[in-house]
């Protein structure tokens, strides 16, 4: 497992590293798993109100609309195949039982820079 978490961040500092644009398509395969998700630091942002989707793409499946004001943390990001700046972001959202989210939003829907 640590393997494959090391190789999943390696293949996305590299496919940023490099200004490697994949398709919506390729983007959703490469997301680690939720319970895989690794990153060297989060970063805090709040929602300006928004889904949270699968890839960094606006046709994209969405996995949870994002609540203005929320607080939510940040990764890392891409630039989609338009040129859209998208966050890979992990969202925490229940009604008395948290759960996690992770996915990607569009730069703006929050407040981090665009």
């Amino acid at each position: 497992m640590r393997i494959r978490r090391a190789l999943a961040v390696a293949a996305v500092a590299a496919a940023l590293s490099t200004g490697v644009s994949a398709s919506p398509a390729a983007a959703a395969q490469s997301n680690p798993s939720p319970g895989e998700v690794s990153a060297a630091a989060w970063y805090k942002t709040t929602s300006l109100g928004g889904p949270i989707r699968k890839c960094y793409a606006a046709t994209c499946d969405q996995v949870i609309w994002a609540d203005a004001g929320r607080t939510m943390e940040w990764s890392h990001n891409a630039y989609n195949a338009s040129g859209n700046r998208w966050y890979y972001v992990h969202y925490v959202d229940g009604n008395g039982t948290p759960y996690d989210f992770y996915g990607w939003i569009y730069c703006g829907n929050v407040t981090a820079p665009c």
